[in-house]
């Protein structure tokens, strides 16, 4: 077999699995406790019922420890971090909670909820747990990245830093990619899973929700941290040039990633969680 043949070959391939709608990117209950148990780790799944939203919950023995809320990008669910909630080094000095976004995994799948909709949600459901008035530190990848630096621009109560890998938040900088439209187009939308609809949805709205609060990025009144890969295909490095002129300097630490693409909170999880530990340490 030739490379040619092989190279289609594996794009028919790929495209057939999404012709099954088979990429849900979602775990269900069943199926993460019975993942957790087997890494002997104690935790809880919940449901915020207004919304709904789904989230896993894991709470450190002090009371007192800050906690991690993780928001992943688009497609993707509470799955995407649950290397992160399995980290020995995070458990023993966080409390930790990693939402399903509003349209994925199991918060109100397959509807499509706006940025202020997602901000929305996770407030609501922040209001309920920061009880113990904990510190609070989002870590966002990708599209929810994006939806931290909003809640940063909103400035919540409970919030007290932000980490942005790989954030999509230039609308100059928005890239377009031809298989995105196989979910976004009707006569091809009904084969794929809901998930890559919503993803669809988010990132043919994007640019104009973005320009919605363009010019609020200098609100931000808490420290924030953008990490972004120089070699990053999906979301532009240059993303990290607009934090730099739209993010107050006295709040802002931008950390670039040389040579790694847009996934680097999985292929570089130990340097995500090593940034992580410097950022909160000194804020």
């Amino acid at each position: 077999m030739n490379f040619k043949t092989f190279r289609f070959s594996l794009v028919l391939f790929f495209f057939l699995i999404l012709m099954t709608g088979c990429f849900s990117f979602r775990d269900n209950d069943k199926s993460l406790y019975r993942l957790m148990e087997k890494k002997e780790i104690a935790f809880e799944i919940n449901y915020l019922e207004e919304y709904p939203l789904r989230w896993l919950w894991y709470e450190n023995t002090d009371k007192e420890a800050p906690i991690l809320l993780f928001i992943h990008g688009a497609p993707g669910s509470s799955s995407a971090f649950l290397s992160y909630i399995q980290d020995d080094t995070l458990r023993e000095q966080f409390s930790i909670l990693i939402i399903d976004r509003l349209g994925y995994g199991y918060s109100d799948y397959g509807n499509y909820r706006a940025i202020p909709q997602q901000f929305e949600a996770i407030n609501t459901l922040m209001n309920e747990v920061h009880a113990n008035k904990q510190k609070v530190y989002t870590v966002g990848h990708s599209y929810g990245g994006t939806i931290a630096g909003y809640i940063a621009i909103q400035d919540p109560k409970w919030l007290t830093g932000t980490v942005m890998i790989a954030p999509a938040i230039d609308p100059e900088q928005e890239k377009y990619f031809w298989f995105g439209k196989l979910a976004w187009y009707k006569s091809t939308r009904w084969m794929v899973s809901k998930s890559l609809r919503v993803a669809a949805d988010e990132k043919y709205s994007h640019e104009k929700e973005l320009r919605r609060f363009v010019n609020h990025w200098d609100k931000i009144n808490s420290p924030i941290l953008h990490i972004h890969g120089d070699k990053d295909g999906l979301v532009p490095y240059g993303n990290i040039n607009f934090s730099m002129q739209n993010i107050p300097k006295n709040w802002l630490e931008v950390k670039t990633i040389p040579g790694e693409g847009h996934l680097i909170p999985f292929t570089e999880k130990e340097l995500m969680i090593s940034e992580i530990q410097k950022f909160i340490g000194t804020n």
